[in-house]
Formats: C-alpha cells, sequence, structure tokens
C-alpha cells in the first residue's frame, strides 16, 4: 500500500471520527474504567489479577475471560496516564480503527487486485455510521482487537510462506482471541478464502491457529473454572428461554434488520433489551422477508462461486463473522448489539464496491462511491456526541426503542446523576416507565435495578415536599424497594443453583444497594426493626461496607438498645481499623448505657477502649467479631470468617464460631 492510499484512508476515517476524541464515557465504558483496580497501576500483583480473573472483575462471573482487552485498557489507565479521562481512549480506540482499515485495504487488494475497488472497500468501512459502537465507545476495545487479528490473520495466511509463517499466525491469532472470542473466526476465514480463490489448504498454519484455540479453551476453564459460574440476565437476551424455535426464528428475522440497518443505518440504537425485540411468529412479515434474504443470498453466492468469487466470499465471510453472535446456534449474552457488526460490515463494504464498480461508466460508480462516503461520513459524525454519556445516549436511542426498559431506566439515573432536584419527577418518570415494562415479567427473570433507583427518588420526593404528605411517598419507596427486594432474592436464588450446578456456592449476587435504601426508608417510618433486617442482610453480602453500620447504630439507638448499637459500630471499627470518627461514635452510644460507663479511658480528647477494665467491651467485642464472622460467612468470603475467629480468639480470647 503506497504512501498516499495510506494517507487518504486515515483522512477519510478521520474526517467520520475527530468528533469523537473529546467525548466522555457511556455504557460499560463508564463501569469498566471507574470500577475495575487492576488498570490504576502497572504492578506484578495487576498483571497477575488481568490473566487470573474474568474480563468484569471485580463484578460477578460473566464467563468472559479478555486480559489482552484489559491490558489494551491499562496501557491507557497507567502508562499513558490517562486514568479516567477519556480522550486518550478515545485516540487509541480510533488508531485501531485506522490500522483495521489499512489492513482490510490489503484483503481486499488481494481480492480484486486493483487499487481502486479496494481503496473504496476499506473507505466505506472505515466510515459506515455502525462501527460507531464499537470505534466511539471505549467498551469497543474488545471488537477493534479482535478485528485486528482477524484480517491481519488473514493477511498472514493468504501472503505468508515463510517456515516462520505458523507462529506468526498463532501469535496474531492467539492475541485475538484473548482479546475477544468471536477472533475464533479466523480459522473459518482461512478456509473460506481457500474455497473462494481455489487457493491449496496450507494445513500447518490450520493447525496453529487451532492451536490459539486450544490455548484459550484450556486457560479459560483454569481461569474460570475457579469463579463463580456465570449466569446469563434474562432481560439481556429474552431469547434464551423462548423455545428452541422461538428463539431461532427471532434470530433469522434479526439478521434480516442486521441487513437493513447496513443499507440504511438512519436509526442507531445501542440497546436492545427486554422489552425492544418482539418474538417472531409465522404472522410476522419481517420474518419472511427476513428468512428469504438468509437463504436466498447464500444460495446464489454458492451457485455463483466460480464465475463470481468475490460474492461468494463476501456471502461466506458475512456469515461467519455473523455466526458466533447471531443467536441461530449458541444462544448468547445479548440479543443483538450493533457492535456484533463491526466485523460482518467488512463483507458489506467489500460487496458494495464490488458491485458499484462493475457499471461500466467508472466515472458514475466513482461517483456514486463518493456520494457513499459522504452519506455514511455525515451520519458517523452525527452519531458520535451520542456516546458522550449516558444522558446523550438513552435521549438519543429512546424515541426509536421506547419499548427498551434498559433506556428508560439508564435514561432516569442519568437525569438523577445530572441534577437529582431539578429533574427529579423525570427521573422518576423514567424510573416508573422501566418498571412498567418489566412488571410482567415473574421475579427471577427480572432485574431490581429500576425498581431499586425508583425507591431512591421516592424517598429523595418525600425530603421536598410538605410534611404531611411525606409519608404516603416514604410508603411508595418503600413498596418499589420491597418489590426490587423480591426480584434481588429471586435472582439470588436462581443464582445459587446455577452454582451447585457447578460445584457448590462461591459468591452471592445481591443487590446491597437496595437494602441499604430500605433501611433508610425504614428509618424515617420508625420501622428501626426492618431498618436492622435490612442492614443485616445487606451486610452478608458484603461486609466492607462501612456505611450500613452507621445504620446499624442509628437502628438499634432508636429501638432502645444503645449497647447493640455501640456493638454495631464495634463491628464498623473493627473494620476500618478504629477511625478517630469511628471511635467518637462509639464513645457517644456507650454514654447512653448506664452499665458501660467503662468502656472508655483517656483524657484530652484521646480516647481508647477499656478492654481490661470493662469486662462488658470486652464482651461486645466478641459479640461483634461472631457478627462479623457470621457476615463474612454469609458473604461466601472465608479468608474473612478465619480473620474474625483468629482476631477474636487471639486478642480478646472470644469464642468466636
Amino acid at each position: 500500500m503506497s504512501r498516499a492510499v495510506r494517507a487518504a484512508l486515515f483522512g477519510v476515517t478521520l474526517v467520520a471520527y475527530v468528533n469523537s476524541f473529546w467525548l466522555g464515557l457511556a455504557q460499560d465504558s463508564k463501569v469498566i474504567l471507574s470500577q475495575d483496580t487492576r488498570l490504576t497501576a502497572a504492578t506484578a500483583d495487576n498483571l497477575a489479577l488481568i490473566f487470573t480473573r474474568n474480563y468484569w472483575w471485580p463484578l460477578g462471573g460473566d464467563g468472559l475471560y479478555r486480559p489482552v482487552t484489559t491490558l489494551s485498557l491499562l496501557f491507557n489507565y497507567a502508562v499513558l496516564g490517562n486514568g479516567r479521562d477519556a480522550a486518550g481512549y478515545h485516540v487509541v480506540n480510533f488508531l485501531l480503527h485506522a490500522i483495521n482499515v489499512w489492513l482490510l485495504y490489503e484483503v481486499a487488494f488481494l481480492i480484486f487486485r486493483r487499487a481502486g475497488p479496494a481503496f473504496f472497500a476499506a473507505a466505506i468501512w472505515a466510515v459506515h455510521p455502525i462501527g460507531t459502537e464499537a470505534v466511539t465507545s471505549v467498551a469497543g476495545r474488545a471488537d477493534l482487537l479482535a478485528a485486528m487479528s482477524v484480517l491481519g490473520g488473514l493477511l498472514v495466511y493468504v501472503r505468508g510462506r515463510g517456515r516462520w509463517t505458523p507462529l506468526v499466525l498463532f501469535a496474531v491469532a492467539a492475541l485475538g482471541v484473548f482479546a475477544k472470542e468471536n477472533a475464533a473466526i479466523l480459522i473459518g476465514l482461512m478456509l473460506l478464502w481457500d474455497w473462494s480463490f481455489r487457493s491449496k489448504p496450507r494445513w500447518r498454519e490450520y493447525a496453529a491457529v487451532a492451536a490459539s484455540l486450544a490455548l484459550l479453551a484450556i486457560v479459560r476453564s483454569v481461569v474460570l473454572g475457579n469463579l463463580a459460574p456465570y449466569s446469563p440476565i434474562y432481560v439481556d437476551n429474552p431469547l434464551r428461554l423462548a423455545g428452541f424455535w422461538t428463539a431461532r426464528w427471532t434470530a433469522i428475522r434479526l439478521i434480516g434488520a442486521d441487513l437493513l440497518v447496513l443499507l440504511f443505518p438512519r436509526t442507531l440504537v445501542c440497546d436492545h433489551s427486554f422489552a425492544a425485540i418482539p418474538l417472531a411468529s409465522w404472522q410476522d412479515a419481517p420474518l419472511w422477508i427476513s428468512l428469504l434474504a438468509v437463504v436466498a443470498l447464500p444460495a446464489y453466492a454458492i451457485a455463483r462461486r466460480r464465475a463470481d468469487p468475490v460474492a461468494f466470499w463476501a456471502a461466506g465471510f458475512f456469515a461467519i463473522a455473523l455466526l458466533p453472535t447471531s443467536n441461530l446456534i449458541l444462544l448468547i449474552g445479548a440479543a443483538f448489539a450493533e457492535r456484533f457488526l463491526y466485523l460482518p460490515t467488512v463483507a458489506f463494504a467489500v460487496m458494495t464496491a464490488s458491485l458499484i464498480y462493475r457499471l461500466k461508466n467508472q466515472r458514475l460508480a466513482k461517483g456514486l462511491l463518493i456520494a457513499l462516503l459522504v452519506v455514511y461520513s455525515v451520519r458517523t459524525i452525527a452519531r458520535n456526541p451520542a456516546w458522550d454519556d449516558d444522558l446523550a445516549l438513552a435521549s438519543a436511542d429512546l424515541p426509536n426503542s421506547p419499548r427498551s426498559f434498559r433506556l428508560h431506566y439508564m435514561l432516569g439515573r442519568a437525569l438523577f446523576e445530572q441534577d437529582a432536584l431539578g429533574n427529579l419527577d423525570r427521573a422518576i418518570a423514567e424510573q416508573e416507565a422501566a418498571c412498567l415494562i418489566l412488571a410482567p415479567l415473574p421475579p427471577a427473570r427480572s432485574i431490581s435495578f429500576p425498581a431499586t433507583d425508583l425507591g431512591r427518588y421516592y424517598a429523595v420526593k418525600a425530603s421536598l415536599v410538605a410534611p404531611e404528605h411525606q409519608s404516603e411517598w416514604l410508603e411508595k419507596s418503600r413498596a418499589a424497594l420491597l418489590k426490587a427486594r423480591e426480584i434481588s432474592q429471586a435472582l439470588e436464588a436462581e443464582y445459587d443453583g446455577v452454582q451447585r450446578a457447578h460445584g457448590g456456592l462461591k459468591a452471592r449476587a445481591g443487590e446491597q444497594g437496595l437494602y441499604l435504601y430500605l433501611a433508610e426508608t425504614d428509618i424515617k417510618l420508625g420501622n428501626y426493626a426492618g431498618a436492622v433486617e435490612a442492614l443485616r442482610y445487606a451486610q452478608g453480602l458484603n461486609p466492607r461496607t462501612l456505611e450500613l453500620y452507621d445504620g446499624l447504630g442509628v437502628a438499634y439507638a432508636k429501638l432502645g438498645n444503645p449497647a447493640m448499637a455501640a456493638t454495631s459500630l464495634l463491628e464498623k471499627g473493627l473494620t476500618d481499623n478504629f477511625q478517630a470518627t469511628t471511635v467518637r461514635s462509639i464513645r457517644e452510644l456507650y454514654k447512653q448505657a448506664p452499665d458501660r460507663e467503662c468502656a472508655f479511658t483517656g483524657s484530652a480528647g484521646v480516647f481508647q477502649l477499656n478492654v481490661q477494665g470493662c469486662r462488658q467491651v470486652k464482651g461486645d467485642l466478641c459479640t461483634a467479631y461472631s457478627e462479623l464472622a457470621r457476615a463474612y460467612r454469609d458473604a461466601r468470603l472465608p479468608e474473612g470468617v478465619q480473620w474474625a475467629i483468629r482476631e477474636g480468639r487471639d486478642r480478646y480470647g472470644c469464642a468466636v464460631r
């Protein structure tokens, strides 16, 4: 590829994506960069965690293992020093996409043996709006790296003839599948190339790619086998429980939607969760149109294989690239996502350039292709700002997918985060809409977050209305949070069943935040026993959350039990190593317990627990250790249980069990 072609393709790509460099973080991008502590420093410990934990760590099991993608984010965060500043990630994503565009040009040149159609095929792919979710969203990094492996690996296979080719191909393929699983399609694309262009298969190269897949399977099994198992979320992909044929018919109809959005990418939507995609039935005209396309286009390509190898290759590439995420064979975590089309769009771009270049009037052909580039570029430029943050994304996409519960939920939460008081009524309306969409589902098939946020927003509303109306809003808050609790505990029970089927209970799946909000609402309503119950449950989900101990202190004190209130804060002290503010709070509570006046010694504002001279304090400490041991046991954190037993025994002689 000449420098002029490389520069032209880079320029075309830059025009389409330059306005993405100053955007922020939306959806998964924000979650990863804010919660994955492995990214914060390039240390040996973090590298070990990257290779021995799942992709979404420290969140629960997700069934994904993508250490190369996480390493690339570590490079941004710690090595380049980008931290949570989105600009550097956007620039790296753009550069990866630009490299992929160059790789596609090389592949297309091998197909066409002409620079013109190869250039336009690469340029169409460079600016096609369907790529925005992979390029403009930082979380699309995995798709970019996988595509680089696939296109680069295909080039190595077609061009390589040296003795080192198998080793190089193994390395490229391994980097791809350890970035995202769908890079495994490389071996199928190698076979497609040989079949399309009558090349003789080189089995050493096939063996090298197969070895990378075997390596992935072994490492995934070892790493993920030691972690909590993956339990798919029904609302993310309702096809999972739709019945075999209903799911497959719906998947076929979605392939028709894929083809339509490639041709006319006017309406783009980031989310297709429940209930955005209705299940297919025999009465659906779109299903039959999609089925006709799914059958007729490959049949035509196969029939014309010798006469039109480009069409055969393009049809095969589209099918192979789409198959892993199509839900036709394996039902995956999502029913549909535009990022799934990043690689399949390669076939669309190649075939579009091929068909238009077949016009006898080459000037007209180039004019049409340039016009198409302009149209797609304008649409991409217009789409990029939607990925600035959750508020922009949900606002842009909700009108096009009003039945998506997640878009309502995302918009409601984003409005609240932007201006909790000014946007409160709108945030409530969006969460009510999300809950209404989810209402027909049984608890074990639903999701608790919208109801949790709704209960939280109702409580904020209670603080803003006249005193005589506060209890009404607090009761609404409690009702929403009780619904969230019902859903969360049903999902917990479901996940426990999945874990038992995989060998034993390893993790909890409850939503701790909802119990904290429920306890806060119960305290405001005077239901202090209910608050204690909620907070003790929350403690069993994660005993290291300090704020729950403050709530327990308040609830026990309101119940007239200052000794137990102080004991709860002793649990906090044992957790936070007795920070000064915690010690002051414990002392104030002990002042309310006449039989514990001896609890503290000291003067001049410096106090310490009088363990030796006040036996009640020792008893309270032993109770605190026992409560912590129970909580760690409930949280399935055996190291915490061992710590509580050992510390209680060795430091104070407590018989902790």
